[in-house]
């Protein structure tokens, strides 16, 4: 009865989470993101960053684990008003992930996550219709998360952690009106937040996870400023000089999870995950100036800024693994994503649409310690319409992305 009872848990709730859409494509876990990117995983480390209780339910004492993509996304836009379109030509991203777990002792462990789960790279080249906007940007955010985690009962753990992170950021635009180009750069941007979360395992089959990270608002301050303007307006009240400095915050969401696992047998599982991201928090994008008088605002013209007033959103995640053997695995998982990027303030360096992605991959275990994985996605942006007034920029845009992942789990002991 209790067996029936958890497998209908897992069923009533998979079909909940099918129902809606979400936004984020999250890339920590080899294995996870060829199951749709789902968290309620504990074969190895990589479940520090997904959810720090989970540590207390890996199956060894020491987990180390590792991975790489390869990322190729495109975005194209057409006008509303004529027959133009432009497309990106975005070079390859390649995010990372590396996690360690160790059981202190029996109901204490320990583990440390690093990866980037934040990051783009978007090249709409120098001519194109949005050039005052964005002609070129590359983000990356760096989150370091060292992690605690308690075993409260056989079926119960809690966890916790610190995170530290650190951005780098390259925005290029032009400026037409005056034939000029803008450069703005930072590195080394500091932010900090937390993450915390429960895992249950109230049977053998099933395993529960509740998560929630918190917002990391990165502070970027003393940016590089590089102008490149015709000679007679250089010294100028408001082009002062061609090499400025700017201030900027940038929030990254917070995040809650809820992500479950269910053995249907042996050798064959399905998981299913839901994650809110807090993006309201995303209001504006705002430039402080040290010396030129570039910006937009009446009362100060050394600050620009742009309002974005994105949404919350939500990502549903479905995934499955089948394991023929006990060294191979075959994995497959679909998830749709929410834009929170809302039409009236949609902007070229972000390119969102609402993504429909399918997801797979195998895995084969080396030895009895050693795991190696592939995974793959394809995601697909529905089309949507551009409707922004404050930045005088209509049309519509759709998007796609192709993304590899391979990785090593060593669980050493």
């Amino acid at each position: 009865m209790k067996k029936r009872l958890s497998f209908l848990l897992c069923f009533m709730i998979t079909f909940y989470l099918l129902q809606a859409g979400g936004f984020r494509v999250s890339l920590q876990g080899i294995r996870q993101a060829a199951m749709a990117h789902t968290s309620a995983h504990t074969r190895d480390a990589s479940v520090v960053f997904f959810n720090p209780a989970g540590m207390s339910f890996i199956p060894s004492k020491l987990s180390i684990t590792g991975g790489m993509f390869a990322v190729i996304t495109k975005a194209e836009f057409q006008s509303v008003n004529s027959l133009y379109k432009a497309k990106t030509d975005n070079p390859v991203s390649p995010p990372f992930n590396f996690a360690a777990a160790y059981k202190a002792t029996d109901n204490l462990s320990v583990g440390l996550s690093v990866s980037t789960p934040y990051g783009s790279s978007v090249d709409w080249g120098k001519d194109w219709m949005g050039k005052n906007l964005i002609t070129k940007i590359k983000l990356e955010a760096f989150f370091i998360q060292p992690t605690v985690a308690y075993k409260i009962t056989d079926w119960f753990s809690i966890g916790g952690g610190y995170i530290f992170a650190t951005a780098s950021a390259n925005l290029e635009k032009a400026i037409s009106n005056i034939n000029g180009s803008m450069k703005l750069k930072a590195g080394g941007a500091p932010g900090y937040g937390y993450n915390l979360g429960m895992y249950f395992r109230p049977t053998k089959e099933l395993d529960v996870g509740i998560s929630y990270r918190s917002e990391v608002k990165i502070k970027a301050r003393k940016g590089n400023v590089y102008l490149h303007i015709p000679s007679s307006l250089i010294g100028t009240d408001k082009f002062a000089t061609t090499t400025d400095r700017f201030d900027t915050n940038i929030p990254l969401a917070s995040e809650l999870t809820l992500g479950l696992t269910y053995k249907i047998s042996k050798c064959w599982s399905i998981s299913s995950d839901w994650n809110f991201s807090g993006w309201h928090e995303y209001k504006d994008l705002t430039f402080k100036f040290y010396q030129n008088k570039i910006g937009n605002d009446p009362h100060n013209p050394t600050i620009s800024s742009s309002p974005r007033k994105f949404k919350n959103s939500s990502a549903y995640r479905i995934g499955t693994e089948y394991s023929p053997s006990d060294k191979l695995a075959f994995r497959l998982g679909y998830y749709y994503d929410e834009s929170p990027v809302k039409d009236e303030y949609w902007n070229p360096e972000t390119p969102s649409t609402d993504n429909q992605a399918i997801t797979g991959g195998l895995g084969y275990k080396l030895t009895d310690n050693l795991y190696i994985d592939l995974s793959g996605i394809y995601f697909v942006g529905e089309s949507r319409n551009i409707d922004n007034d404050n930045a005088g920029f209509y049309g519509q845009v759709k998007s796609s992305s192709y993304m590899v992942g391979l990785g090593l789990s060593w669980n050493a002991f």
